[in-house]
């Protein structure tokens, strides 16, 4: 059963306080240690961080060959036949603030993501954008940030002669990991990891267990180390204690200082 758009943004009040890593130990708690994470080729274009829901799309790879015209052809050609009829799409009914885009352009170097779209998807609401492809217009995107984009490749060109529109909302293979429809992309410095739409509970669950976990030790070594505690020293979660939470004294005696 699809989740409804309450459950969704509760799901992402959640994970806005766990990083990657954290959503990491919770799939190998929940037995998935081979699946989830995206090939660290694919990399954040600056460090930040970012969650939500695929919503997947394909590009396919051109068998056309573009026709010999003149510049002003050309121009008509463009945007009139590929960009009006090859690789028409409208999918701003599809996209809200819960969105995170999956680009799957069968490892093709060209833009998965520019800056015109990604300002129009982060106007619809979307979270971030995945892709197995490249990202184009760079320069433009860092300096305003408007949507933070995972990509493969920083690439230059644009689509007309090189692919076509495959569809969307259909199951795609995104850095060695299958991403259906639905399932939680949450993505950070680390890298990006999805999370099936079945098992995100329990993901959840042993995440935040994890990262509560985490968060002790944590604040003993940051005074260990003269470290003034900050934000990532803090619990966010009112959960039970972890059977294995450090206490000044257990880390005393790693730090051979009994």
């Amino acid at each position: 059963m699809a989740l409804s758009a309450e459950r969704k943004k509760e799901i992402l009040e959640t994970v806005k306080h766990l990083r990657v890593t954290d959503i990491r130990d919770g799939m190998d708690w929940m037995g998935r240690h081979h699946f989830g994470t995206v090939s660290p080729e694919i990399r954040p274009l600056w460090r930040t961080k970012a969650a939500g829901f695929a919503h997947t799309m394909r590009h396919i790879p051109t068998q056309q060959v573009v026709p010999t015209m003149t510049p002003e052809e050309y121009t008509s050609y463009a945007y009139e036949y590929w960009y009006g009829k090859v690789f028409a799409n409208d999918m701003a009914d599809l996209i809200d603030d819960t969105t995170f885009l999956v680009v799957d352009t069968c490892n093709t170097q060209t833009p998965a993501v520019g800056s015109m779209d990604s300002m129009i998807w982060a106007a619809l609401g979307a979270q971030g954008c995945l892709t197995n492809g490249g990202a184009r217009d760079t320069d433009e995107t860092l300096e305003s940030k408007h949507l933070p984009v995972w990509s493969r490749w920083v690439v230059q060109p644009m689509y007309q002669g090189r692919v076509e529109w495959g569809g969307h909302s259909m199951p795609v293979e995104i850095g060695g990991q299958i991403i259906n429809p639905g399932d939680l992309i949450v993505a950070d410095g680390d890298g990006a990891i999805v999370v099936p739409e079945d098992i995100i509970d329990g993901v959840l669950k042993y995440a935040i267990q994890e990262s509560e976990q985490d968060k002790i030790a944590r604040g003993y070594l940051f005074d260990a180390l003269g470290i003034p505690r900050n934000e990532s020293t803090q619990s966010k979660f009112d959960v039970e204690t972890h059977p294995f939470a450090p206490t000044a004294e257990t880390l005393a005696k790693t730090l051979r200082r009994a």
